[in-house]
């Protein structure tokens, strides 16, 4: 089977360890894509349009501030995780993210991924310091960040120097005043989608048809079975 991978550098590091080179072909995105949806919507879809000679299109985005939705495959199926972004896919599903959430909504979540690549809030300040100067960009970002309480770092397989990670969110517990815990991700969603495998959260869509909410709001029982099977 020939596949076509469409990732986020936020799983880049997690994909790129299950190994799997032989017949797959990867595109990862910069993170900065997040920031606008309807580009990173134009941009899966451009991608989409020019993989239309493979077997099977799979993607690592889940809803993504609604970046799938619309997105349409003329002659190729699309698999994709049903989560709502990539912090759920690192923690294994969107009822663990959920069932954390409740303990404590104040939990800001960091993966590998994402401190390599994404924009983390002691960045985000130190863009604001640059702009705006010291005292106006504190203001700005205790207004943005100021509620959360702890910082939880998803351990993940395939992390190389664990300490030096573990520093990067000690320093930003630190600017903040928040929490420092550790938790273990779990990857077997990941895992299913990239091996192509349909399973109960993921999100299996035939060739022609175009992404709808209720798609993205149902997981795979939309179009499919709950049982695990090769697509």
């Amino acid at each position: 089977m020939k596949i076509k991978l469409i990732g986020c550098h936020s799983t880049m590091n997690e994909v790129l360890a299950q190994g799997l080179n032989q017949g797959v072909d990867f595109q990862f995105l910069d993170y900065s894509f997040h920031a606008r949806p309807d580009k990173l919507h134009d941009k899966i879809q451009e991608i989409i349009n020019e993989s239309q000679d493979y077997d099977l299109i799979i993607l690592t985005y889940g809803r993504c501030s609604n970046s799938m939705l619309g997105l349409l495959s003329p002659r190729v199926p699309l698999l994709f995780p049903a989560t709502h972004d990539c912090i759920g896919l690192m923690l294994g599903s969107t009822n663990r993210h959920m069932e954390l959430f409740k303990e404590n909504s104040l939990t800001y979540y960091f993966s590998q991924g994402w401190l390599d690549y994404g924009r983390t809030p002691l960045a985000e300040y130190y863009e604001y310091e640059a702009i705006y100067g010291e005292k106006k960009a504190l203001k700005l970002i205790r207004t943005l960040y100021g509620s959360y309480q702890k910082a939880i770092f998803i351990i993940t397989p395939g992390i190389n120097d664990l300490e030096r990670y573990r520093g990067k969110v000690r320093e930003i517990a630190d600017f903040f005043g928040w929490e420092v815990g550790e938790i273990e991700g779990d990857i077997s969603l990941l895992t299913s989608v990239i091996r192509g495998l349909k399973a109960p959260e993921s999100i299996y869509v035939e060739a022609g048809q175009v992404i709808t909410l209720k798609m993205l709001a149902g997981g795979q029982h939309e179009n499919n079975d709950h049982t695990k099977s090769s697509c």
